[in-house]
């Protein structure tokens, strides 16, 4: 198992990824990021 601190990491990686990268359906396969301004 991980440590605190790798799972905090592993967390901001899956932020970032999820709110800058991922395409999402329901936003017509935008991110949320540009969204949220």
């Amino acid at each position: 198992m991980g440590s605190r601190l790798s799972v905090r990491q592993w967390l901001a990686m899956f932020v970032q990824y999820d709110n800058f990268q991922r395409p999402h359906q329901s936003l017509d396969s935008r991110t949320p990021a540009p969204e949220d301004n």
